[in-house]
């Protein structure tokens, strides 16, 4: 035990000491917190963008103003529009309910495309509130059956488009009814009289009784999910220090002395043992500096907020979800770091080694691509039967842990984890006692490989019996 710890010791402290691991240490939250709110900075950060509309008439007009403030919460100025399509009623100006709205709508500067190609394109500028600025897009209504232009220079910016459809969609709505008689009262009472769809749960207090959903009763599945990501996560960055340090070391000659010290079992655990620990570093390193940072910003933030991080954190702690979460995380760092280690041991190059890391990395990208279907449905059938492929196993069942499965299989799919890392750790002791020792490479691998096909004999002299 003490040559196991020594080793251990000894990978651990090389680690840890190297400003690599501190810079990832470091930097890795504040990337995924950039790109977790970089939607949001992007957006929060977007100037107003100023469109106009053609028409001849204001009903579509008037749709667009209404579709923006029922997304945005805002409403777009409403400016006078005489002068270049006729003469129409004076609406009163509303002012935008947000201080930075994201689209402003202004009077047209010309009435046709190809005068407004020069401000759209940027050559001239419209008079703004703002002062002089570019022109984003352009809607032109030809006639109430026409086709509705959007002219745009950015064709990948689909906001303000899709928010045009939408308007259309209720001028069409309107235009329909109208013809049919209906009035336009009559309409206005259809759409303020539509009824909210809740979401309920059946309660186990009774037959029939029914409870609305809350973030209590959906903080298991987001916190599943959370871990289950956490999981992937930590095993895609801890491995790759088995591999290149397993790499290093083969190039190095460095297991021949450490071999002369331990015993090959005792080597391969202690490495094991190393990057685990290194691991629940990161994790414990993670998890103390996100909880320090939430203390000091808690009284900044908005009690709603810091009470659904509350719900959050307490589902995490429930044992229906930490304890088979902390079992598939040893369990799948034991199962991907011995096949690293393993592959570890043939390679003398890192080119080498990637020629290898491809077929795991694959392996690894399908928990990934599992996790977005469960954020749509948990309990997809296509989740419940990956999750017994034992190498998928431990993202998938903490996925499946808040659908309440049958214990017997929660059961079962520990059994096929550990029946798994059993063989694996077997496997992988042999591989790397033919790499490490014995100088085996990735031909030799090879090799037994194609021994291991029935009906198929190598070729060459040893072949001859």
């Amino acid at each position: 035990m003490s040559a196991i710890l020594l080793v251990a010791r000894r990978d651990y402290l090389g680690y840890v000491t190297a400003w690599g691991f501190w810079l990832g240490l470091l930097l890795t939250p504040l990337i995924l917190g950039v790109f977790m709110l970089a939607p949001v900075l992007a957006a929060s950060s977007q100037p107003a963008r100023y469109f106009t509309i053609v028409e001849s008439g204001d009903s579509f007009t008037q749709a667009v103003r209404a579709e923006l403030q029922d997304r945005a919460g805002q409403t777009a100025p409403d400016l006078p529009r005489a002068g270049l399509t006729g003469s129409l009623p004076a609406v009163p100006e509303a002012r935008p309910a947000s201080p930075s709205p994201a689209f402003i709508l202004v009077p047209p500067p010309a009435s046709g495309p190809d005068e407004l190609a020069a401000f759209l394109a940027g050559e001239k500028l419209v008079p703004t509130a703002a002062g002089p600025r570019p022109l984003f897009a352009a809607l032109i209504v030809s006639d109430p059956s026409g086709t509705i232009r959007y002219l745009s220079k950015n064709l990948q910016a689909q906001a303000l488009l899709d928010i045009a459809r939408a308007a259309e969609r209720k001028v069409a709505e309107d235009r329909v009814f109208a013809a049919a008689g209906v009035s336009s009262r009559l309409i206005d009472d259809a759409r303020s009289a539509r009824r909210d769809v809740v979401a309920q749960r059946v309660g186990s207090g009774g037959a029939g009784r029914a409870l609305d959903v809350t973030l209590q009763d959906r903080a298991p599945f987001l916190v599943s999910i959370g871990l289950a990501f956490i999981l992937w996560f930590l095993i895609f960055s801890v491995v790759n220090y088995l591999l290149m340090g397993t790499i290093e070391e083969r190039s190095n000659k460095i297991f021949d002395s450490l071999l002369t010290s331990v015993r090959l079992p005792q080597l391969l655990t202690g490495k094991l043992l190393a990057v685990l620990v290194l691991s629940l570093t990161l994790m414990a390193f993670w998890s103390s500096g996100s909880i320090l940072l939430t203390w000091l910003a808690s009284s900044q933030l908005p009690p709603g907020l810091v009470a659904q991080m509350s719900i959050l954190g307490m589902a995490v702690l429930k044992p229906m979800i930490l304890g088979p979460a902390l079992i598939s995380f040893v369990l799948g760092y034991l199962i991907y770091g011995a096949l690293f280690l393993a592959l570890g041991s043939l390679c003398d190059t890192i080119q080498e080694a990637q020629t290898l890391m491809t077929p795991l990395i694959v392996l690894l990208m399908v928990p990934l691509f599992m996790l977005t279907i469960a954020i749509d449905d948990v309990g997809s059938p296509a989740i419940a039967a990956m999750s017994w492929v034992p190498l998928f196993t431990p993202f998938l069942l903490i996925l499946r842990m808040p659908t309440d499965p049958p214990l017997w299989e929660v059961l079962a799919q520990l059994a096929v984890m550990v029946l798994t890392t059993g063989l694996i750790l077997r496997l992988a002791t042999q591989v790397y006692r033919a790499g490490a020792v014995h100088g085996a490479g990735l031909g030799d691998a090879g090799a037994w490989v194609r021994r291991l096909i029935p009906g198929r004999r190598p070729s060459g002299p040893d072949s001859r019996t």
